[in-house]
């Protein structure tokens, strides 16, 4: 679905709106009445596109694909938590191309739109960095969520509370930060690619002064996102390595114990074993012979918890 939406006096926003992919009308309608190419559009309309810069000569159009948040965030498929979604500009023109998923990105620009003013220069670009910030907003937000579901879980360890669920809750957390992390550096590169042209030392992009510094102000943010992103992937990284040393303790002592008592239980069975036997032993023909046993077993025992505490074993 194809929505045009004036922006200002000179600039329209065509909203491309896809469910999954775009359809077979829409693709002409872009590239009959709006020319772009079929290149830009399959670009555009790839879900698994990386985070991308570049000016296509034969059109005279900007693609920018970025990578911005699953609006559903209980999605179950982690890899899916993050999307691309595309932006193109084209004359006075700015397309954006998302799906069901990212289609909210939409509502940044219009927000953008109701707050800069009719004459502002270089207001597509102007736009399209609000929306970057925006969207920078929000895997920081993401970030801050992430790491106060580590804490939740470092205070259960803590408290000796683990459990299998735990495990599996910082794997989630792993994959996800990794997720995050992976789209954040892309978009990262992304905006240091737009802020190199547009110093005029690869091909020329001519931004407004205030356009540029809005440009140097998303970059950066994004890489003290990226900071932030790393250190989160890195704290629960160093969590689940602390988590497994833990359990691996916890089964060391386990197996410890259960060894000493396997050694120490097996004192009375081999004493009562030689006194079971058909077989001339000392005092075996006294009353009190059983009373020998026991004294025997008994001072075996205290002689291997003696032996087992002189080397640290208990």
């Amino acid at each position: 679905m194809i929505n045009e939406i004036v922006l200002n006096q000179t600039s329209k926003l065509i909203d491309v709106h896809s469910t999954n992919s775009l359809n077979d009308a829409d693709r002409n309608n872009l590239i009959e009445n709006y020319h772009l190419t079929n290149e830009i559009l399959d670009y555009a309309d790839d879900e698994n596109e990386r985070a991308r810069f570049e000016y296509d000569e034969i059109s005279e159009t900007y693609l920018i694909v970025y990578n911005a948040q699953n609006e559903n965030e209980q999605t179950s498929d982690i890899s899916q938590r993050v999307l691309p979604i595309s932006f193109a500009i084209k004359d006075n023109l700015m397309f954006l191309f998302t799906n069901d998923s990212t289609h909210y990105v939409k509502d940044y620009i219009l927000y953008a739109k109701s707050h800069f003013k009719e004459d502002i220069v270089d207001c597509l670009w102007e736009y399209i960095f609000n929306t970057f910030d925006q969207i920078s907003s929000d895997y920081s937000d993401q970030i801050s969520e992430t790491d106060a579901k580590r804490n939740k879980i470092q205070h259960m360890i803590r408290r000796r509370h683990s459990s299998e669920t735990q495990i599996l809750d910082l794997a989630d957390l792993q994959d996800l930060t990794t997720y995050l992390s992976t789209a954040i550096n892309g978009n990262s590169t992304v905006l240091n690619q737009i802020e190199l042209i547009s110093s005029g030392n690869v091909q020329d992009l001519h931004l407004s002064r205030t356009a540029h510094e809005h440009l140097h102000d998303s970059v950066i943010e994004i890489d003290q996102l990226r900071n932030q992103a790393s250190l989160s992937s890195d704290i629960i990284d160093r969590i689940s390595n602390t988590y497994n040393n833990i359990l691996n303790n916890r089964t060391n002592t386990t197996m410890k114990v259960l060894t000493i008592y396997t050694i120490v239980l097996s004192i009375p069975t081999i004493v009562s074993g030689f006194y079971g036997m058909n077989m001339k032993l000392p005092v075996a023909d006294q009353k009190w012979s059983w009373v020998f046993s026991l004294i025997i077993t008994i001072a075996i025992i205290l002689v291997i918890l003696w032996d087992l505490h002189r080397r640290d074993s208990l």
